[in-house]
């Protein structure tokens, strides 16, 4: 049984109506693209029993089509002389009958986000339309963000406040930054130097004691989770080193004592590691003790990386349970609950082309499965693919690639258990393989 929603129109009627590319939208409605690039939409009706019939909803003369489904809105978009420029563009919106509910003006533009708010730019200044198209806010604001479905983050004159719906001021604008969670209705905030935990039931600001919040961020490939997004990084007594990004370098840029919190200002990881890091799993950490030195590493290439030491790194749960003792110089997740952990080794920033994350070179490695050592730590290369291993531990000396003809490999199974004979081979077990 096929369940995709992609190109599912019988042959005829891709040659009736020159389609080459096609896309369920929503029941009986059908999005297409034609041989003549241009974008409409078709629906269709059950005739005589089994006999469907196929009618434009949207002609094909759009540049492109999307569909809304908070709404239920088909917008299509017509570029001026075929060329983008969302200040020339012409936006059209029309609901699933095919009815038109708005046209943009020159110079107009709407976007939809996850509540169903349809924000309105004009002239680089951004209002709120109502679900009938008709203003609800002027576009009077240079950022305009939903909160939740009632309160906005709005930005103006180089501060940042909050409004609601009715365009009321809730927290004046002054504040150098609000952050993007709201839980149990309160917002963290931040005024000049200081944080604040702002609440909406009473609209009070409660000081927070950190000197840097930095949104959930990670090291590992795709990581962080949609989970641990509502958490944040915060630090204590922070120095900042404004030679490093804060992005790529974030770990060495803020020198402190981290921890993390919740969207309230509220602590989950006490303020007692010298960097946390999010993982794929969003029950576990990666933490890290120690003062972190920094210093030049020239590799084989005599290429010179940004490097760490004095630092040894752990695995906590959400509630500061060790996991995998913080005694090891890395730790990669591989897994929901399997990390390979080094014991010497350099540390080292990675920047070759497309590579851009902190890895380890010429470290002795095992593999945790939770709290438990299933491998020796005395391995030099674990087999992996996506930054990723499926259902066996495959680890051998030497870097060498893995050779499936060889027998050269060592295998363990994610209990611990050693496998000697019949060895699974290596390209078996991978993503995408």
């Amino acid at each position: 049984m096929n369940d995709s929603h992609y190109n599912k129109f019988p042959d005829d009627i891709k040659r009736k109506y020159k389609i080459v590319y096609s896309e369920l939208l929503c029941d009986n409605i059908t999005m297409f693209k034609n041989k003549d690039e241009k974008w409409g939409v078709l629906t269709s009706n059950k005739k005589f029993g089994v006999f469907t019939s196929y009618d434009y909803l949207v002609k094909p003369i759009y540049n492109s089509v999307g569909f809304n489904k908070e709404l239920k809105l088909i917008e299509a978009v017509k570029y001026e002389n075929n060329v983008w420029n969302q200040d020339k563009n012409t936006f059209f919106y029309f609901d699933i009958n095919g009815v038109i509910v708005w046209q943009s003006k020159k110079g107009e533009s709407v976007r939809i986000d996850n509540f169903g708010n349809i924000f309105l730019n004009k002239a680089n200044k951004i209002g709120i339309l109502d679900k009938n198209f008709t203003q609800a806010i002027e576009p009077k604001y240079q950022q305009l963000n939903a909160l939740n479905h009632i309160f906005f983050k709005a930005f103006q004159d180089g501060k940042y406040g909050i409004i609601n719906r009715n365009d009321l001021n809730i927290l004046d604008f002054e504040f150098n930054e609000i952050f993007n969670v709201v839980e149990k209705n309160k917002v963290i905030v931040k005024k000049n130097d200081n944080y604040y935990s702002f609440d909406f039931d009473n609209n009070s600001l409660t000081e927070l004691p950190f000197s840097k919040i930095l949104k959930a961020s990670s090291n590992t490939y795709k990581a962080p989770s949609i989970e641990s997004l509502r958490f944040y990084k915060s630090i204590i007594n922070s120095q900042e080193n404004t030679d490093f990004d804060e992005y790529d370098y974030e770990m060495i840029r803020y020198k402190g004592k981290w921890g993390i919190i919740d969207g309230t200002g509220k602590t989950i990881i006490p303020n007692d590691y010298c960097f946390v890091d999010f993982l794929r799993n969003p029950q576990y950490l990666k933490v890290g003790i120690g003062e972190i030195e920094i210093l030049d590493y020239e590799d084989e290439e005599q290429n010179y990386r940004t490097s760490i030491r004095n630092i040894k790194w752990g695995i906590i749960d959400l509630n500061n349970n060790i996991i995998v003792p913080i005694e090891f110089d890395w730790i990669d997740e591989v897994e929901s609950t399997v990390w390979v952990v080094y014991k010497g080794g350099v540390v080292y920033y990675n920047d070759d082309y497309q590579e851009d994350y902190w890895t380890i070179k010429n470290g002795k490695l095992g593999v945790y499965n939770l709290n438990k050592l299933i491998t020796p730590i005395e391995y030099d290369t674990i087999k992996k693919n996506w930054f990723r291993i499926k259902e066996y531990i495959f680890v051998q000396n030497g870097t060498k690639y893995f050779d499936d003809n060889s027998t050269y490999y060592d295998v363990f199974t994610l209990e611990g258990m050693k496998i000697e004979t019949n060895k699974p081979k290596p390209k078996d077990y991978t993503y995408y393989g």
